[in-house]
């Protein structure tokens, strides 16, 4: 049987619509230093549609350099339990050892990730979410924080406002000169006040053993007063890991995750 010209065009027009799909290495080069990171594509990808974009920051415990143990926990378990609920491109940066979210090189290490992924996978400007646990929330704040235009919705779970107690004072004063809310007389709402127009939903559980619940407490109440569109959920009996585990199940959250949409999305 022949095939007509037209349709063998339309045939390689589609062939080169398709990706590799499923958990990607990827890398990005910062200053002669290569940073891995795996970015999830969903199975009927295809390239001549916008897609949404989720960054998941992954918490202490995760560092490295193999660009894969920020996809053994959380929100990837999530992803491969029901991928149908994951419509989006998702990327997982991995923090090096002895780094936190809080440092301005990790920060911009994360964008730099984000626009080469929505650059290659055709990113949604418009549909861009934040999301982290414990370390990666404290992280999320902070990039929310300096960037509070660039991102649909934010989703939070056992973050930190203020450093911890097991913070060393070197760490104390680079969140602070990193992230200039944290050294106000009140963080929650000098942080509330910049994010207050971005959708938030945060998650904590009243027996966290890592992460005071009231940190969570009073950040949801500050944006309250600021005015800010903010969810909380607070699990009785739950601690810190099992807060995340309940958090990235809940499939209202993730409807809701992806109903967000930013109709401007200034850089």
């Amino acid at each position: 049987m022949k095939i007509s010209k037209l349709a063998l065009f339309a045939i390689l027009i589609s062939v080169a619509a398709l990706a590799d799909t499923g958990f990607l290495d990827r890398s990005i080069t910062i200053k002669g230093h290569a940073y891995p990171f795996q970015v999830y594509v969903p199975p009927n990808y295809s390239s001549t549609t916008l897609w949404p974009v989720v960054v998941y920051l992954h918490g202490n415990g995760h560092q490295g350099n193999d660009g894969l143990r920020q996809t053994v926990a959380a929100f990837a378990d999530s992803i491969r339990e029901k991928r149908s609920l994951f419509p989006a491109i998702v990327i997982f940066p991995q923090a090096p050892v002895g780094a936190a979210w809080f440092y301005l090189e990790m920060q911009d290490l994360v964008m730099a990730e984000l626009d080469q992924t929505i650059a290659e996978f055709h990113g949604d400007p418009s549909r861009i979410y934040l999301t982290g646990f414990s370390m990666g929330a404290t992280g999320a704040y902070r990039i929310a924080y300096h960037r509070p235009h660039k991102f649909a919705a934010l989703v939070a779970i056992a973050g930190r406002i203020e450093p911890g107690s097991a913070y060393t004072a070197e760490a104390v004063k680079v969140d602070r000169e990193t992230n200039p809310f944290v050294g106000t007389p009140d963080p929650f709402t000098s942080l509330a006040l910049q994010i207050k127009n971005l959708p938030i939903w945060i998650f904590h559980g009243d027996n966290d053993e890592a992460v005071p619940v009231e940190q969570s407490r009073r950040l949801v109440a500050a944006l309250k007063k600021a005015g800010a569109t903010v969810t909380y959920t607070e699990y009785p009996g739950v601690n810190h890991v099992e807060a995340a585990q309940k958090a990235y199940a809940d499939t209202d959250m993730i409807a809701w995750f992806f109903a967000q949409r930013q109709p401007m999305s200034p850089p």
